[in-house]
């Protein structure tokens, strides 16, 4: 059995995509609240206990997060 490491791996698409989007919506995929990072390479939802560190890292790289959650 191997180990996936899913967070690791989504941070790497994020660094490695020309374009990424970070949006908080009501619900995705059954994961309510969440966080969609959309990247070149698809959708990665994050559940809101991972909220931090991502919001953390999109202040670094300069990505605004859209707050969809109102609007749904």
């Amino acid at each position: 059995m191997s180990y996936f490491n899913y967070h690791s791996n989504v941070k790497k698409k994020i660094n490695q995509s020309t374009t990424v989007q970070m949006i908080l919506v009501n619900s995705y995929n059954n994961i309510s609240p969440c966080l969609v990072i959309a990247t070149d390479s698809g959708n990665y939802p994050i559940r809101e206990h991972r909220w931090q560190e991502y919001f953390e890292l999109a202040s670094k790289i300069n990505i605004k997060i859209k707050d969809n959650r109102n609007n749904e």
